[in-house]
């Protein structure tokens, strides 16, 4: 009879939940094990409740999953991921995010000694658009070894491995820049254009960029040789089709990591630009010293606008691209007044590593990165 009267009450819950409640009240035996019943069925309840939010809360680490809402920023595992898009809230404000490294393919690109190989140029493809890839060894004379750019289910890894290097122009401490690139270059050594996002087709007027903040997730390692930088490489035109680079075209370099310091009275200091960036994750003020070269190789090179980190910044890094790009006219205006934004395209954007041998002419260094996302503000 007690079974009976048991297995009813667990049976009756979502009936009749008052059944409990006589039962126990008429008869003290079965209230005992209607206590032990509840408290068995509260456990199960709690460990049901606590793997739905541990599902909701891993959610964003699944490959191929559509949103990952973060905020303002989660850390780098959103990065490692094919999600095609998620959304920043930031601010007050909500930001559309597209990962330009959705890629699903796996190949190596080797750069090493000869005119043609130390600029090998390979096209992947992500959902949305895609990248040039380059070793872009452009200051290599002759070395031993290969560079190994390999490309991998939307991650890059760059492995530098180099001996005997000898520099086409020795007074320049930079052997290289192993690199992405987004958008449109006419010249050496891309000489084309890659898929673009709707979002943001390049070239493009700056006064007509969007806001948006790109967020890069990379680990740097080094055994011989000095990592320069791992910067943005931006290239600023006055004609969206121009073929050969010089005054007044302007190169944007945004040095997150650096081991360089510039140190050249050919470079003209300008002051500092605080931005809010988000670092691993927390919400940051960061500065970066802003430093104008007039020109670049001869009387009438390109104009270079360089920001310098004030921090050794890596990992998972996110900058308001577009205002510093647009920043950056500003900058150059005070060396040369007759400059204006309106007067500017942005071309494309590179990301990558510039490397230095050392004296013996080794280098033994690399990176990896993880992701690379643009987030564009879609509140109205």
């Amino acid at each position: 009879m007690t079974f009976l009267m048991i297995f009813r009450i667990y049976f009756d819950l979502e009936n009749n939940p008052w059944e409990i409640l006589y039962f126990t009240v008429t008869n003290s035996k079965i209230m005992k094990k209607g206590i032990v019943i509840l408290v068995t069925l509260t456990l199960i309840l709690i460990s049901a409740l606590a793997f739905v939010l541990s599902s909701a809360k891993h959610s964003s680490t699944i490959p191929n999953s559509n949103q990952t809402y973060l905020g303002p920023f989660k850390n780098a595992s959103s990065l490692n991921t094919n999600s095609k898009s998620s959304t920043l809230l930031f601010y007050n404000k909500s930001y559309l995010g597209i990962n330009l490294m959705e890629f699903n393919t796996s190949f190596s690109l080797i750069g090493e000694r000869g005119p043609t190989l130390s600029y090998p140029i390979s096209e992947v493809y992500s959902t949305n658009n895609s990248l040039f890839v380059s070793t872009f060894l452009w200051n290599m004379r002759s070395s031993d070894g290969i560079v190994n750019m390999t490309l991998e289910h939307g991650l890059l890894n760059v492995s530098i491995n180099l001996t005997k290097f000898e520099k086409i122009q020795n007074n320049i401490p930079v052997d290289g820049y192993p690199s992405l690139m987004y958008g449109k270059e006419c010249w050496f050594p891309f000489y084309g254009s890659t898929i673009q996002l709707p979002e943001l087709p390049l070239p493009q007027k700056l006064d007509s960029l969007p806001d948006f903040y790109s967020q890069v997730d990379f680990k740097l390692y080094q055994l011989n040789g000095s990592i320069d930088d791992f910067s943005y490489d931006i290239w600023l035109t006055q004609n969206p089709d121009v073929t050969v680079l010089q005054y007044p075209c302007i190169e944007v370099m945004i040095w997150m990591y650096h081991e360089e310091n510039i140190s050249s009275s050919y470079f003209i200091r300008e002051g500092n630009v605080t931005v809010t960036a988000v670092i691993n994750g927390s919400i940051e003020n960061e500065t970066f010293t802003v430093y104008v070269l007039p020109h670049t190789g001869s009387g009438n090179g390109w104009i270079g606008v360089y920001y310098v980190s004030q921090k050794e910044l890596e990992g998972n890094i996110s900058l308001p691209l577009s205002y510093l790009i647009k920043q950056s006219v500003n900058f150059a205006s005070k060396v040369f007044p007759s400059l204006f934004l309106s007067q500017y395209y942005l071309n494309a954007i590179q990301v990558g590593m510039e490397f230095n041998s050392d004296p013996q002419g080794n280098a033994k260094l690399g990176y990896e990165l993880y992701g690379w996302f643009l987030y564009f503000n879609s509140t109205a």
